[in-house]
């Protein structure tokens, strides 16, 4: 099998051109898997759409606690995260700030300590799903299983499925799904998490890209 060169997106740079692009980080990964790659090629590609929106739905495994999550992407106003009662602001000026939706106050940069009880980071939907295919990828007992889904929200999605050993020594399942045309994960389920996108909207409502009021 050859390597295939994965290019590694950083969601704090601005976007540019005529479609949603994220900055390239100076880091390439080396991926001797075929399934794992295609994901990890959705993961780093450009969305086809210019502007869309994901809801996602997160159950943290330790503890039940059940999250709602919408991402919101536009090439003028930049990337909105909203996990919860916080908001996450990624402006297409590079900007970043942190906001709340229930006291209204924001501070500038990316705060990741106030949802880490939930076991999430701001890009959970993107660099963090990157971050974890590689790990799975280094102690998957075989190569991943790759397949295309098309029942998570209504849209294509490709996925990976690892074969791993938790600490424990019993054999688990990791699944991880990329929606083909918008560069983001639709489903990811490993041991702390499951994360599945309920719905996708070619839209986005611009009040998400601003601090809330």
């Amino acid at each position: 099998m050859t390597p295939i060169a994965i290019m590694v997106f950083a969601l704090s740079s601005c976007f540019t051109g005529a479609r949603p692009t994220l900055e390239p980080v100076d880091t390439i990964v080396m991926v001797d898997d075929p399934a794992a790659s295609a994901v990890l090629d959705i993961l780093g590609s450009t969305p086809t759409s210019t502007s869309f929106t994901v809801s996602y739905e997160i159950v943290t495994n330790f503890g039940g606690l059940t999250t709602l999550a919408v991402v919101a992407v536009d090439e003028i106003l930049g990337t909105s995260v909203e996990i919860a009662e916080t908001r996450y602001l990624f402006t297409a000026e590079g900007t970043t700030s942190t906001c709340s939706t229930t006291t209204f106050e924001c501070v500038n940069g990316i705060d990741e300590t106030r949802v880490s009880d939930r076991q999430l980071t701001s890009t959970f939907f993107k660099q963090s799903a990157i971050e974890r295919i590689r790990q799975d990828t280094r102690v998957a007992v075989a190569p991943a299983n790759g397949r295309e889904d098309s029942t998570i929200a209504d849209r294509t999605s490709v996925c990976a499925d690892f074969s791993v050993v938790d600490s424990q020594g019993a054999a688990r399942t990791k699944t991880y799904c990329a929606l083909a045309d918008y560069a983001v994960i639709s489903t990811m389920e490993t041991a702390d998490l499951s994360v599945r996108a309920v719905a996708v909207e070619d839209s986005i409502d611009t009040a998400r890209f601003q601090p809330p009021a």
